[in-house]
């Protein structure tokens, strides 16, 4: 009996559909050529570890390492001060009115309790007590724009550091807003002016 190649394609891809047919699912476990690939020797937080001498399964890093995208190699940027130590004159980013915005949002959040919404150090906390540095002071206004970038950085006589809570780039959006705070004490009409902003309107 001839089979027809016609007939024969039919029957080649009958033969591949019933061949994708997984049919029932298998109660069988899979099987695992590579056993050690699927079932290492582990040890969870705390437990015991014979391996070292110290006996612990959890192991500080190698000393220097540095999680991935925390390089901060640039003194300039993450610390605001230069390669001979001494402080940045100027913020080494463009301020721009959304930076100067970013840097509103993040002093109302961190700065105003202590030194007041206008920087004048009468924060909330000064009802306990505390008193912090006015940041429209003639002195805050001749330090370096670094010097201010590390106080927040490092802290201050009572200031505690506020490194792991600001991020650089806020940090340096808030010395740019408390350089226009400051600026804003000095603003006379044609300042306001020149901003298009209506000096009647302000002063109310």
């Amino acid at each position: 009996m001839k089979i027809s190649l016609s007939h024969l394609f039919l029957l080649l891809i009958l033969a591949a559909l019933l061949a994708s047919c997984r049919g029932q699912p298998s109660e069988k476990p899979p099987i695992h050529t590579q056993h050690n690939m699927y079932w290492q020797d582990r040890f969870n937080a705390y437990q015991e570890n014979p391996f070292f001498e110290d006996g612990r399964s959890m192991r500080l890093p190698v000393e220097g390492t540095v999680a991935r995208g925390n390089l901060q190699d640039n003194p300039v940027y993450y610390q605001g001060i230069n390669v001979d130590g001494s402080f940045v004159e100027t913020i080494p980013v463009d301020v721009t009115r959304s930076f100067l915005q970013r840097g509103q949002d993040q002093y109302n959040v961190f700065c105003t309790p202590c030194h007041g919404g206008v920087g004048d150090g009468n924060g909330t906390v000064g009802e306990y007590g505390y008193i912090a540095t006015s940041l429209l002071s003639d002195n805050t206004r001749q330090m370096p724009d670094g010097e201010i970038y590390s106080a927040i950085y490092n802290g201050i006589n009572t200031m505690n550091s506020y490194r792991h809570q600001v991020k650089p780039e806020d940090r340096w959006a808030i010395v740019a807003y408390v350089r226009a705070l400051q600026l804003s004490q000095d603003a006379g009409r044609e300042d306001l002016q020149r901003l298009n902003i209506d000096p009647e309107q302000t002063a109310r």
